[in-house]
């Protein structure tokens, strides 16, 4: 059996755990453990993109806004980046604004229905984009280089798994 490794960062969180559930005897431990896994996870992986993006005038949600915007050739309605993004409307405006000032995006009316705007990246944001890009993923790979590829197709399938259970259940 291969022993499972030692995450220093994660100790503490673990120590609070077994403390509940001294107290709880009922307290679902490899659940609560896993939910923080996760937890901790998505924190490192957003610090690590933040490292990345920073040097640009960037944060992590300006950052997943233009890759948004990069993966539509066509360009995207504010109100579907604000669903996409789990953003208020309210903040994709505000970081629609900031991205529109710095030159990286631009509004235009939509062809369709000349009442909504249409989004999309200049140039210049194409560019940034493509430079940032094998920055980000160089990193991730140090990272995810710990698990082998068969491991990633488990944790991928499993993590899928997950979030359909959740999605099921999510409210209308």
């Amino acid at each position: 059996m291969t022993a499972t490794p030692t995450c220093p960062s994660f100790a503490l969180i673990e120590a609070h755990i077994d403390r509940v559930a001294r107290r709880l005897r009922e307290a679902p431990v490899q659940d609560i453990v896993l939910v923080r896994l996760i937890k901790a996870l998505s924190a490192q992986f957003g610090a690590h993109l933040g490292r990345k993006v920073r040097p640009a005038g960037l944060n992590e949600v300006a950052f997943r806004t233009l890759m948004m915007l990069y993966a539509h050739d066509t360009g995207v309605h504010p109100a579907e980046l604000s669903a996409a993004s789990s953003e208020t409307r309210t903040n994709m405006t505000r970081i629609c604004d900031e991205l529109a000032r710095k030159g990286l995006l631009r509004r235009r009316p939509s062809v369709a229905d000349r009442r909504r705007v249409v989004l999309e990246l200049t140039r210049r944001g194409e560019r940034l984009i493509e430079g940032l890009l094998p920055q980000v993923w160089g990193g991730l790979g140090r990272y995810l280089g710990a698990l082998r590829a068969a491991e990633k197709r488990e944790l991928e399938r499993l993590l899928k798994k997950l979030l359909a259970a959740f999605e099921r259940e999510a409210p209308p």
